[in-house]
């Protein structure tokens, strides 16, 4: 009884949105209008949404527990002559329980494609989500999750999320922060940035940057062009690999680490009482010591293996041709 309630109540909320909106006048369109609605949910269970938008931005945030609030605004550049396209609903919810979708269809048509929507959808704290946004941005923050985020063109921010979360871009930048549990980032062209993830993080783009700072166990791939990894207080094991860029790694080795780059030059950073030992070698580059513990190799030297405060864990750095340099 409760969710064919909830259907009808959805149900009627769009029915009402559709019958205000067509009392304009068809072509003299508004540059904006805004459809709003909220749906009950029960504070016992968590709440799982699912939003596929074609275009536009997607906002999901911690509202309040015990309902889901949406506001989808569409937008049509100031001369753009619009039809009934635009007097529809820019989008379609459905709600089984505490499972809610939320679709924007796409348009046809030439003044259809222009609308642009920004969906904003505040959850309660126990929240799961998986969204796809084709082409846009998005943002999730304050929620437990676990969260799924997917665009094939897209920045893509998650922020102060409980459990794990997973963002992949064709092509975007992805931005994540304070996560609880292990984080999965993925993009075939743009930069990746992730702070505070203590459970780790496998961080690869096909060409971009990747930053990591407090991290756990973590993987970081730059697959091709001078993208650069740069890592900051690393927590556990890491592996670090690039084509033409540098890598960075400033922390205390607390596993052990194997960082690798084509071209790129590798510099390690390690506090002076840090124990560790290092393997490294370079085919035609330079092994560079900068630290009063270790013994200066001469210039001609391609491989050195050095056991520095009693030894430690292991530091293994390679590049064909570019330099290695310890600090």
């Amino acid at each position: 009884m409760k969710e064919n309630y909830l259907r009808l109540q959805t149900a009627q909320t769009l029915a009402l949105a559709v019958a205000l909106m067509t009392c304009a006048q068809l072509g003299f369109a508004q540059s904006a209008r805004e459809y709003q609605l909220t749906l009950p949910v029960t504070s016992a269970d968590p709440v799982t949404l699912d939003v596929h938008l074609s275009e536009g931005e997607l906002q999901i945030a911690y509202g309040r527990d015990g309902q889901i609030s949406i506001v989808a605004i569409a937008r049509v550049p100031v001369g753009t002559i619009a039809g009934e396209e635009f007097l529809a609903p820019p989008i379609s919810v459905e709600q089984d329980g505490n499972h809610v979708q939320v679709r924007n269809p796409s348009r046809a048509g030439s003044a259809a494609e222009k609308i642009r929507i920004v969906c904003r959808i505040d959850v309660p704290y126990r929240t799961e989500v998986h969204s796809v946004v084709d082409n846009g941005k998005q943002t999730v923050t304050g929620i437990m999750g676990p969260v799924k985020s997917q665009t094939k063109k897209g920045d893509i921010k998650v922020s102060y999320v409980s459990k794990g979360a997973l963002a992949e871009a064709d092509s975007g930048d992805l931005d994540l922060e304070v996560i609880g549990a292990r984080v999965e980032a993925r993009t075939g062209a743009g930069a990746i940035s992730c702070i505070r993830a203590l459970q780790g993080v496998d961080a690869e783009t096909g060409n971009g940057d990747i930053v990591l700072i407090v991290v756990g166990p973590s993987k970081a791939t730059v697959k091709k062009g001078t993208g650069r990894i740069e890592v900051e207080a690393a927590r556990g094991g890491l592996i670090g690999s690039t084509a033409v860029g540098d890598l960075r790694v400033k922390a205390t080795p607390h596993d052990d680490w194997r960082l690798s780059s084509v071209s790129g030059s590798i510099r390690v950073e390690l506090p002076r009482t840090a124990k560790f030992e290092v393997d490294a070698t370079t085919d035609s580059g330079e092994v560079l010591i900068n630290r009063d513990d270790m013994e200066i190799p001469n210039a001609s030297v391609r491989n050195l293996h050095q056991k520095v405060n009693g030894s430690g864990n292991r530091i293994e750095a390679h590049t064909e041709s570019g330099k290695i340099i310890i600090r």
